[in-house]
C-alpha cells in the first residue's frame, strides 16, 4: 500500500477516535446532569433568553443560545446555565430566579471590567466589599439599598472561589458570567452559593424598585419597547425598498419606539439581479452566460401621525446646491431639498440648524407619513442614534407647522425638555 495512503488512513483513524471520545464524554456529562434531576437541552429555543435584556443579552442581532442546563437548587430556586453567543461576546452564563423584577445592577470583582455595552453609572462600592470591586447602577440609591452588609458578605464568599466575579441583576434573574459548568458537582455547589445571594436580595425591602412585567419576546438593552421580529416579507410591499431585481427578502426585522417618539421599523432588505453577459471561450467563440449578483440595503423608517410635505436632508455633495439658508456653516455641511421652500424654512429654522450641526444624522427624507433614513448599514447603534436624533428634530418643529398640517398641537411635547416651541 502507498505510504501516503497509509498516513491518510492513520490520520483519519485518529480523527475518528477523537470524535468518538468527544461523543462518549458528552454523553456521560449529560447523564451526570440528568442523574441530579436536571434537564439538558442541546438546542434551546429563543424562549430560553427572551426574559433577558442586559448585556451580554439585548445587544445586536446575533443571538445564539446553545447547550442549556435547567433545574432547581436545594431550596427550590429555579436556575439556568446556558451557552450563549452574541456579536461581542461568547461563553457560558449561569442564573437563578429572583422573587421580583428589579432594575439593572452590576457587581464586578477583581480586575474585570463592566460588560460590553453597559451604560450604567459607576457608584461607590460598599467598604464591606473591600478594594477592587466595581458597582454600576442607573440609580445610586437603588444600588446602596441592594448592597446590604449581608449581601456583601455572601459576595465576598463567592468571589473567594471565583475571582473576577461578574454578577448582575437582569429583571427577575441574578446572572453571573463563566459558571464552573464542566464538573456537575462543582456547578451544584456554585449554584447553591448563587441561590444564597438571591435569597439575601429577596429578603431585602426593595418593593419600591419593582419593575413591570415585560412581554415574552426578544428585546434590546435600554430600549424596552424595541423587539425582534426576524423576518416579515410583507414589509416589501409597504416600505421604501429597491423594487428592481428578484428574490426579495427581509431579515433582522426590528420594530419599536423610544418613549413617546414615533414607532419605527428597521431591517435588512436582500435581493438579486440577473443579467446576460457576452464572453469569448477558449476556442475564440462568442458565448453568453447568466450572471446573478446579490444585493442588500439597510431600511429604517419612522411613522408620523400625519403626512408631511416632501423634505430631504443630506450631507453636502454631488450635483446641485439645494435650498440656501442664512447660515453659511450649515449650507457647507448639508443639502436640503423640498417641494415647498417655505415649509423647509419653517422646519429648518436657526435652532434646528444648530441641532443638525451638533448631531449630524444619516441622510433622511420625509415622504408622506414616514421619515426614511439611509443609515448605510443595519445596526443597533445606528437605529438608536437615528431615533434619538429624530426625536429631537421633531420636538424642534414649531407648533404652528403641526397646526398647519391639521393637528391641534405638536404630537411630541415631552420628547425633549427645555426646547422652546413657537
Amino acid at each position: 500500500m502507498n505510504k501516503a495512503v497509509v498516513i491518510v488512513l492513520v490520520i483519519a483513524g485518529i480523527g475518528a477516535a477523537i470524535g468518538l471520545f468527544a461523543i462518549i464524554r458528552r454523553q456521560r456529562y449529560v447523564s451526570s446532569l440528568r442523574d441530579r434531576g436536571w434537564t439538558f437541552e442541546g438546542s434551546p429555543t429563543w424562549d430560553a433568553v427572551a426574559r433577558l435584556a442586559n448585556p451580554p443579552f439585548g445587544l445586536g442581532f446575533v443571538r445564539k443560545p446553545d447547550d442549556q442546563i435547567t433545574g432547581s437548587t436545594s431550596t427550590g430556586r429555579p436556575f439556568q446555565v446556558i451557552e450563549y453567543g452574541a456579536e461581542h461576546w461568547k461563553g457560558w452564563v449561569g442564573m437563578v430566579t429572583l422573587s421580583r423584577r428589579l432594575p439593572e445592577l452590576w457587581i464586578i470583582g477583581g480586575q474585570t471590567q463592566l460588560r460590553y455595552g453597559v451604560t450604567a453609572t459607576s457608584v461607590p462600592a460598599p467598604p464591606q466589599l473591600g478594594p477592587g470591586w466595581k458597582v454600576g447602577a442607573l440609580d445610586s440609591a437603588y444600588g446602596a439599598e441592594v448592597l446590604t452588609p449581608q449581601l456583601c458578605e455572601r459576595l465576598t464568599v463567592m468571589a473567594a472561589t471565583q475571582p473576577g466575579l461578574n454578577l448582575s441583576i437582569d429583571g427577575d434573574q441574578l446572572v453571573v458570567l463563566d459558571p464552573p459548568r464542566k464538573d456537575p458537582a462543582v456547578l451544584a455547589e456554585w449554584l447553591e452559593q448563587l441561590a444564597s445571594i438571591a435569597a439575601v436580595i429577596d429578603a431585602t425591602p426593595l418593593d419600591r424598585w419593582i419593575q413591570p412585567e415585560r412581554p415574552q419576546r426578544l428585546t434590546f438593552y435600554q430600549h424596552p419597547e424595541w423587539y425582534w421580529v426576524g423576518v416579515d416579507d410583507s414589509l416589501l410591499q409597504t416600505t421604501r425598498v429597491t423594487r428592481s431585481g428578484h428574490s426579495h427578502s427581509t431579515s433582522d426585522v426590528i420594530r419599536g419606539r423610544d418613549g413617546n417618539g414615533p414607532p419605527f421599523v428597521a431591517f435588512t432588505h436582500e435581493w438579486k439581479t440577473t443579467r446576460t453577459e457576452s464572453y469569448t471561450d477558449s476556442e475564440g467563440r462568442s458565448q453568453t452566460r447568466q450572471v446573478t449578483e446579490n444585493h442588500s440595503e439597510a431600511v429604517l423608517g419612522f411613522q408620523l401621525p400625519v403626512p408631511m410635505p416632501a423634505l430631504s436632508v443630506g450631507r453636502r455633495g454631488g450635483f446641485g446646491r439645494g435650498i440656501s439658508f442664512e447660515s453659511g456653516a450649515f449650507n457647507e455641511q448639508f443639502k436640503v431639498k423640498a417641494d415647498d421652500t417655505k415649509f423647509a424654512y419653517d422646519v429648518i429654522h436657526p435652532r434646528q440648524m444648530e441641532y443638525l450641526m451638533a448631531s449630524p444624522p444619516a441622510p433622511f427624507e420625509f415622504a408622506g407619513d414616514w421619515v426614511w433614513f439611509s443609515p448605510g448599514q443595519h445596526s443597533h447603534e445606528l437605529i438608536e442614534h437615528s431615533s434619538v436624533f429624530l426625536n429631537g428634530f421633531l420636538t424642534r418643529i414649531p407648533r404652528f407647522v403641526w397646526r398647519n398640517l391639521g393637528l391641534p398641537d405638536t404630537p411630541y411635547p415631552d420628547l425633549l425638555s427645555g426646547v422652546s416651541q413657537t
